[in-house]
């Protein structure tokens, strides 16, 4: 005896099934993907990888790595070898922190980068920013290559401003100044401003 073919309804679910389960799902995973890739311009660079508790408890700890987006969308990576807060109460967290063998990474919308680094710095996390001293070194991936004493960065928006004597070179040749300073301006498509200032003199050299 054959089975009776199924009733009507039941071939009508089955085909909407067939076809909802497999959009649903498609559906679901494009929302995962999205809200992954999603980044919060408002939301200042996290110190993503610093124990502020272990800090409270030793003088000093290695390894520390502060990363995010800043509100014009630069990537900013700030690292260390070592950290520690000198001054700070083990029942608040730190707010003055100070780093040995810092250096830091600007990664712009356009793919150009600038990386600098020197021998100490500190964090204020009062003032948002990140401070360097010593014999600081500043890179571009355009060819510049500076030497200054004191840099300062901001972790909230592209800001970075050095002082104290600048000596660099460049494509367009040597380069002397009181001071430089790294920006993103409002009409930039994703590139960003390096400019010198103070007393900027410039001793062109000529591409061989």
């Amino acid at each position: 005896m054959r089975p009776a073919p199924p009733a009507p309804w039941r071939l009508m679910l089955s085909q909407i099934l067939r076809l909802a389960l497999p959009l649903s799902a498609l559906v679901l995973l494009s929302t995962i993907f999205l809200v992954s890739r999603s980044i919060d311009p408002d939301r200042a660079v996290a110190l993503s990888e610093i124990d502020l508790s272990a800090l409270t408890r030793e003088p000093r700890i290695g390894t520390a790595r502060v990363a995010g987006v800043t509100q014009d969308m630069t990537a900013l990576v700030i690292e260390a070898a070592a950290i520690s807060a000198p001054g700070a109460q083990p029942q608040d967290e730190p707010v003055h922190l100070r780093l040995d063998a810092p250096s830091g990474k600007l990664s712009f919308v356009s793919n150009r980068e600038v990386t600098f680094s020197s021998t100490t710095g500190t964090l204020d996390r009062s003032e948002d920013q990140v401070a360097l001293t010593g014999d600081v070194q500043l890179h571009s991936s355009d060819g510049f290559h500076a030497h200054l004493p004191r840099l300062t960065a901001s972790l909230s928006e592209t800001r970075v401003s050095g002082d104290g004597g600048v000596r660099a070179i460049g494509p367009p040749g040597e380069i002397s100044a009181e001071t430089l300073s790294i920006t993103v301006p409002q009409d930039a498509t994703g590139g960003y401003l390096l400019a010198f200032s103070g007393n900027v003199r410039l001793i062109y050299l000529p591409e061989e």
